[in-house]
């Protein structure tokens, strides 16, 4: 009989060291998470130095998203505990510092091992966070204009890229030897992670010119008003003709319009023109003309409308989370989106996994 999710009966631990809501531990919590969703008996170890800086280092809803499906424990992180469980798990997701104070034999035969800055720099004690790394690997010069301050990008994009890199590099250790004890060291830095996120934007040559970054008004995507709110307006070369069609005003037949060069040259006049015409439409409108035009244009919803919108909840997107006895409040998040063989398996309240097919439409 084959395990009600994939990875049943695999015991997986997380130890990271710093501070609460630190890149790493974020990344480590996220890795964890996906392994819990898909059945795997997860132990988050937490060393919290008081309760105060449990509770107030990340908010409760970002806590109880990260810590859904696992057993959290509070303990030294260099302690006898913590030994006993590495030593009986067959997963282990670590930064340096704790990794280099257990013995190699108490250690399981899979680990990833996080750090910031990866390569020689992986054990350096290097101040830095989550918004320096990304600002190292250019994300700060992407949106914004470039007269204003820097804007980093919302939530922790960085480290939940960096926990899915670790989880990929597991997973396929785990599927490439089922069942052997073949030892496996996954390393994963966020500086790298960042960089290969960011490639469009790393000159790859010496004198290559920088490029662009920050166009604020000039950017060739923007986001523009409609009727009752916002919408971002995002399009490739071949959508060209289906956005002229969409917006359905002369003026956007121009010949300066006609080409890729000649709209960058005249972005912020497009872009006027363009918001001109959305202006008597609602988001709901231009998002159903845009998919009817298969043109990948983004209303700006509020939580309460993307919760509520049709398409997500007939993909299950949402879940309520788990609810802890002191826990305040009903708290939903999205599903993580991660398949196993087309079917989403999620921790939902109660001990059954949720296992939604999932398609494009």
């Amino acid at each position: 009989m084959k395990p009600a999710r994939p990875y049943e009966g695999l015991t997986v631990i997380e130890a990271v060291s710093g501070p609460p809501g630190g890149a790493l531990r974020l990344a480590a919590a996220m890795a964890g998470r996906i392994f819990a969703d898909l059945g795997a008996k997860v132990i988050q170890v937490e060393d919290h130095a008081s309760a105060d800086e449990a509770t107030s280092a990340i908010p409760e809803a970002l806590r109880r998203f990260l810590s859904a499906g696992k057993s959290v424990v509070d303990c030294s992180l260099d302690g006898a505990f913590l030994t006993g469980i590495l030593r009986k798990a067959d997963v282990a997701i670590l930064d340096p510092q704790v990794h280099g104070a257990i013995p190699a034999d108490d250690l399981p035969k899979k680990i990833a091992l996080l750090s910031l800055f990866g390569g020689r720099n992986a054990e350096t004690d290097i101040t830095a966070t989550e918004f320096t790394v990304a600002a190292l690997g250019g994300f700060l010069n992407m949106v914004g204009d470039a007269e204003r301050q820097p804007l980093k990008l919302v939530g922790h994009q960085e480290a939940y890229a960096l926990a899915l890199a670790a989880f990929c590099g597991l997973s396929a250790s785990l599927a490439r030897e089922p069942g052997s004890d073949s030892a496996a060291t996954i390393r994963a830095s966020l500086l790298d992670i960042v960089v290969w996120l960011n490639w469009k934007a790393v000159p790859l040559e010496p004198d290559a010119p920088t490029p662009p970054g920050r166009a604020g008004a000039s950017a060739e995507w923007r986001i523009v008003r409609c009727a009752d709110g916002w919408i971002a307006l995002v399009y490739q070369e071949p959508d060209w003709p289906h956005l002229r069609m969409m917006v359905r005003d002369e003026r956007i037949g121009q010949d300066k319009f006609a080409t890729r060069q000649g709209r960058l040259e005249n972005a912020v006049e497009l872009a006027e023109v363009i918001e001109h015409a959305f202006l008597s439409r609602t988001r709901r409108q231009l998002h159903e003309e845009a998919l009817s035009f298969r043109l990948p244009l983004g209303p700006v919803w509020a939580p309460e409308e993307a919760l509520d919108d049709p398409h997500n909840a007939a993909r299950a997107l949402f879940e309520e989370l788990p609810h802890p006895p002191k826990a305040q409040g009903t708290i939903f998040a999205p599903r993580l989106p991660v398949l196993w063989n087309g079917s989403a398996f999620s921790n939902t309240i109660g001990t059954t996994p949720v296992a939604t097919a999932v398609g494009i439409s």
